[in-house]
């Protein structure tokens, strides 16, 4: 393999649902690695919970380093591949890095509201509906949702604010 003289970080394909086996492997074998997570409110059970989900799922950096042996991180427990075109593997900057690293940050000290399709099953979690099933069936307008429930063998719609509600 070809000497690699610049520094910054490489991208690893990780393997489905391993990405904290391969952090600890890494860590293990003194790679300095990131795994970078986005945030987001979620209301469940009168509680307010912060969500953590790998913002690239199945992808994580690796920071170049000196001397770095290329065929240890490809065998690392968790890891499917090193991200390459060819023969050459592509380095991310560290300016990048520092934008991703700082939208975390921004969506952990500020998260967003969880997001919603059209079909997917819903909990409502306030009111006299609590606890009542339903099925999302109109797009987000000002933090509200459409729903419809099913009561007495009857359906109905009802617009509810999305802190009101939990996915299934």
């Amino acid at each position: 393999m070809n000497e690699l003289k610049h520094y910054g970080w490489f991208a690893l394909q990780v393997k489905p649902k391993e990405e904290k086996r391969a952090q600890e492997n890494l860590t293990y074998q003194d790679f300095e690695s990131y795994f970078p997570k986005i945030y987001s409110f979620k209301k469940a059970h009168r509680k307010g919970l912060l969500k953590e989900e790998f913002m690239f799922p199945g992808y994580a950096f690796i920071k170049n380093k000196k001397n770095i042996d290329l065929k240890k991180l490809n065998s690392t427990r968790g890891i499917a591949k090193i991200v390459r075109f060819g023969s050459s593997y592509p380095l991310l900057s560290k300016d990048i890095i520092k934008s991703v690293m700082s939208i975390e940050k921004e969506s952990f000290k500020n998260p967003k509201q969880q997001s919603y399709k059209i079909g997917e099953k819903i909990i409502i979690n306030t009111g006299p509906l609590k606890d009542q099933q339903g099925v999302i069936a109109g797009k987000e307008v000002n933090q509200r949702i459409k729903v419809l429930y099913t009561l007495l063998n009857r359906a109905h719609s009802i617009q509810l604010g999305i802190e009101n509600i939990s996915k299934a």
